[in-house]
């Protein structure tokens, strides 16, 4: 309305072109709102399509450089990332991002949401040297923008204590979550569903370093704001309810996570249908959960039904997909049927390889899972040749100090080590037990292990002393009170 105005002080003549202008920027608004609020039902296909044209619209009616255009770009790059289509998505992003720096100021919201939206791209992606100049830029774009204790700052800070988790992190994503926190309860009070969102985030960080008694309070706190400010059938309120089940469940409590697990089932039946991807993911959850209990029949029988949903509902070649097929040919595994597990963990590789990144950490885990099988079977030179390569993206994902690059380490030495290649099974082993001790701590479980696995191969050495010391070492950790 700004060009409206100077041209009325101007002349009369000029008064229908600034307003044919300004109605088309109006109009390209409200094309971008019918498909904010299409996507936010939950049509994302129904969205997608009418993106696309939204965005050919807007171009046509603005040209190629307009902050209404790469409004639509932002659009269908957000709901690219929600289907998991990070080579479509990421383009769109970058083009969003920088028609809004040509045209808006550097503090603009707008910036920070397409800055926001590359960095937790590329955290999905694995790529976290990547993301997080990002994610630390968007949280500084916003803190300038609208002050530090507004409630987008807390979810900027949410998205890098998410990075940080993911790589473990942990020590810097839980002041950020706790800042998060305390942000939303002030902005939008103790009671408002945000406030949730960021008691999952701190109880998640709990949850990953196995503090299961100080992440059960914020997960059921979460849950509680949830039921009290939301539908019964609401899917947050399922996914408080599996938040809870996984606790339970990674705590040995089968029979309180069964009935959690059986809930959240229940509500997302209710609220998204019998057969939608969110429902698969409790079927796969409960098929781990049943074969933890050793009952492998109903693990089996889960795992299938969550493939065949995911298939159906978001295709066979995505992300989800693939991590249930690793899990099914670990299920596999333990019952000795070995040429299903290795194509099941195949598919799962050419899979994540497509749709992530060849340098992904999941294709890492997948490497490794099939490099073990190998090892099993005796087929040394596959097993080193994977195991290589799965030690090679975690390095290069996680950086030289992280726990995952100290199991792949271990995993390659056992390579070596089952072939009598034992100084270089040594090298290894003791690469992994000063990763652990560095990240983990010199008391942890799994320094114990790799104490344990450097023993032998010294043990198959002829090293008997300083084998025996290190066992010795070993069983002090696992009988301290306090490993």
């Amino acid at each position: 309305m700004r060009h409206l105005a100077l041209w009325i002080i101007g002349s009369l003549v000029f008064t229908s072109v600034g307003s044919v202008q300004a109605d088309e920027v109006s109009d390209a608004a409200a094309r971008n709102r019918e498909v904010s609020v299409l996507f936010a039902a939950g049509d994302v296909r129904g969205a997608y399509a009418l993106g696309e044209r939204v965005l050919a619209e807007n171009q046509t009616a603005l040209g190629p450089s307009h902050p209404e255009v790469a409004r639509s770009l932002y659009q269908l790059g957000v709901m690219n990332q929600r289907r998991g289509r990070y080579e479509e998505a990421e383009p769109q992003h970058l083009q969003a991002l920088k028609i809004r720096e040509a045209t808006l100021r550097a503090d603009d919201p707008a910036i920070a949401d397409s800055v926001m939206a590359l960095g937790a791209m590329y955290r999905n992606r694995g790529w976290y040297a990547q993301a997080e100049p990002f994610l630390k830029r968007g949280l500084t774009i916003r803190e300038a923008a609208l002050g530090p204790n507004h409630a987008d700052v807390a979810h900027s800070l949410v998205e890098l204590a998410r990075m940080y988790r993911a790589q473990d992190r942990f020590d810097e994503a839980e002041p950020l979550a706790r800042r998060a926190l305390d942000i939303l309860e002030q902005t939008l009070g103790a009671e408002d569903p945000s406030v949730a969102e960021g008691l999952n985030e701190l109880a998640l960080i709990f949850h990953n370093q196995h503090r299961y008694e100080e992440a059960l309070p914020y997960y059921t706190q979460a849950l509680a704001i949830r039921e009290r400010a939301l539908r019964a059938d609401d899917i947050l309120i399922a996914r408080s309810l599996s938040n809870l089940a996984v606790l339970h469940h990674n705590k040995g409590d089968f029979e309180q996570a069964e009935r959690y697990y059986r809930r959240a089932l229940e509500t997302k039946r209710t609220a998204l249908g019998a057969r939608h991807p969110d429902v698969a993911v409790t079927f796969r959850n409960m098929g781990l959960m049943f074969a933890d209990k050793g009952d492998l029949e109903s693990a089996k029988q889960h795992l299938d039904e969550a493939i065949a949903m995911l298939e159906v509902t978001i295709g066979p070649d995505t992300g989800a997909v693939a991590g249930t097929l690793v899990n099914l040919a670990e299920l596999y595994i333990q019952q000795r049927r070995s040429d299903e597990a290795e194509a099941l963990l195949r598919r799962a590789i050419r899979i994540w390889e497509n749709v992530l990144d060849p340098r992904h950490p999941a294709v890492a885990r997948a490497l490794s899972e099939l490099a073990l099988l190998y090892l099993e079977q005796e087929r040394f030179a596959e097993a080193e040749t994977l195991q290589r390569r799965s030690t090679e993206i975690l390095e290069h994902a996680m950086g030289p100090q992280h726990p995952d690059l100290a199991t792949a380490l271990g995993n390659l030495a056992l390579v070596y080590h089952a072939q009598g290649k034992l100084a270089q099974a040594e090298s290894l082993y003791r690469r992994a037990l000063a990763i652990r001790e560095h990240s983990l701590g010199a008391d942890h479980l799994l320094v114990a292990d790799s104490l344990d696995a450097l023993a032998g191969a010294l043990w198959s050495n002829g090293q008997e002393v300083e084998a025996l010391a290190l066992r010795k070492r070993a069983g002090e950790i696992r009988t301290s009170p306090n490993p």
